[in-house]
């Protein structure tokens, strides 16, 4: 079993290799990213700009990082500060008493030269023989030389620290200006989009799209309704109220007088004067 599963594992990784040199994998590697950059604008603008400023935010770890080894060295440089100075404190006074025990053993071993046969030496309060004089002198050239190499040491380990607590800053002013950047890079898409929705709303708006269709249609068809109900009650009214009022009164005038502006006043004269038949 072990065995058929080994050979068809290889049979597979051959096919694999195979089909990766054939254009059949140029095409599904094309169609994969047509899928993929159709698949990304599909994405809405606010989920986008909410996914920027995720990743703008994730720049504060890597800062934190760059401020917390900043802040560590800057605390290590503060402590080397004082650490010089009181290495360069003891080298003063170090140097100070060589100098003087310096000067004593000089003056026990001139006078051991000029025949004295027990020349003592004093430091401070105690005094010794020439030769532990000496010997005492060795142990202060010790301590000066040793206290000189480690400031030596010292400054030269301040100054490569110096140099890395340098370079984090300015990479801390980097990282700070640029995600002020590309903030307000963000917040400038970010305004965009309100304004492009703005103009959308606004266009929409004013061509009637944004609105239902179909229910301003039925809302202007029932206003049409009722002003034709409202228009076909007023004249049923205004029918009502004249056929309710007094009838007209006879004029008095003759049908000559009432034809008088469509024939003149001939009717009427005829009317005036009858024609009288003559007397034989």
């Amino acid at each position: 079993m072990l065995k058929k599963l080994i050979i068809v594992a290889v049979v597979g990784g051959l096919a694999v290799a195979a089909f990766k040199g054939t254009r059949w994998a140029s095409y599904v590697r094309s169609e994969i990213k047509s899928i993929r950059e159709e698949a990304e604008d599909q994405i809405p603008p606010e989920q986008e700009i909410a996914r920027l400023r995720n990743e703008v935010k994730q720049l504060d770890g890597d800062a934190f990082k760059v401020v917390k080894q900043l802040a560590r060295l800057q605390s290590d440089q503060a402590d080397n500060d004082k650490r010089l100075k009181s290495l360069e404190e003891r080298k003063t006074t170090v140097k100070s008493i060589l100098d003087s025990h310096a000067k004593a053993v000089r003056t026990a071993e001139d006078k051991a030269k000029a025949g004295e046969t027990n020349a003592l030496v004093s430091f401070e309060d105690q005094t010794f023989s020439l030769t532990v004089a000496k010997t005492r002198l060795k142990e202060i050239v010790k301590d000066y030389s040793l206290t000189e190499k480690e400031l030596e040491q010292l400054r030269a380990r301040m100054s490569t620290q110096q140099r890395i607590i340098d370079k984090l800053e300015q990479q801390r002013l980097v990282m700070t200006r640029m995600k002020t950047d590309l903030d307000v890079a963000i917040d400038g898409l970010e305004d965009e989009l309100q304004a492009l929705k703005l103009q959308q709303m606004e266009s929409k708006y004013q061509t009637g799209t944004g609105i239902d269709g179909n229910r301003v249609a039925q809302i202007r068809e029932s206003i049409q309704k009722q002003q034709k109900k409202f228009d076909v009650q007023r004249r049923e009214l205004e029918l009502l109220q004249s056929s309710d009022g007094p009838l007209p009164t006879v004029s008095g005038e003759s049908v000559d007088e009432i034809l008088a502006p469509v024939y003149g006043s001939k009717a009427a004269t005829t009317k005036a004067t009858p024609n009288v038949p003559k007397a034989d």
